[in-house]
C-alpha cells in the first residue's frame, strides 16, 4: 500500500477549475492519454464509491487510463450531461450513460467530483452503481487501496 500524497490547496479561480475539468473531459472523450494525464498533479488520487477504494499515483493512473480508453469508453453508447457545478476547489459532473456491460445495454448514472490541487486536478471521487464502477475499474479493482481515515479532500 502506498502512502497517500499530501495535496496542495487549489490556486485556481472558479473559471479556471471549470476550464481544466472541461479540458480533462474532452481529452477523455477523444482518448488522448498524455493530455489527460497532463491535467493531473504528479501523484493523483482517484476514489471509487463503491467499492470504496483509491487508485493512487501517476504510474497506476496511466495504466488505468489506458484501459479506460481502450476498454471502458467503447462500451459507452451514449452519455448525457445532467448537470455540472464548480467552485475554486472542485468541479462536479453528473452524467447518465447508456452502455453495454456483459452484452446487455444498461442505463447508469455517475457523479464525478474533480478536485483542484495547486494548478491542476488532484484527482477525482467517482460515485455510481457497483456494476458500472466495477466495469470502469476492470482488473484495477485488485489495485484499489483502502481509504482510511478522513479523505484528503475533506474541508477543514
Amino acid at each position: 500500500m502506498s502512502e497517500r500524497p499530501a495535496l496542495r490547496p487549489s490556486a485556481l479561480s472558479v473559471a479556471e477549475v471549470a476550464r481544466l475539468a472541461a479540458d480533462h473531459g474532452e481529452f477523455e472523450s477523444r482518448g488522448e492519454l498524455e493530455p489527460i494525464l497532463g491535467t493531473l498533479v504528479e501523484e493523483p488520487i482517484f476514489e471509487f464509491h463503491p467499492p470504496g477504494g483509491a487508485l493512487i499515483g501517476m504510474d497506476r493512473l496511466r495504466r488505468y487510463y489506458q484501459r479506460f480508453i481502450d476498454e471502458f469508453m467503447p462500451s459507452v453508447e451514449e452519455s448525457f450531461l445532467l448537470g455540472e457545478w464548480s467552485s475554486e476547489r472542485a468541479h462536479v459532473y453528473e452524467y447518465q450513460m447508456r452502455m453495454c456491460i456483459g452484452g446487455a445495454l444498461e442505463e447508469h448514472q455517475i457523479v464525478a467530483v474533480m478536485y483542484a490541487a495547486g494548478d491542476r486536478l488532484g484527482g477525482e471521487r467517482i460515485y455510481g452503481s457497483e456494476a458500472v464502477l466495477l466495469h470502469m475499474l476492470g482488473p484495477f479493482v485488485d489495485e484499489l487501496e483502502p481509504i482510511r481515515g478522513r479523505s484528503l479532500w475533506a474541508i477543514g
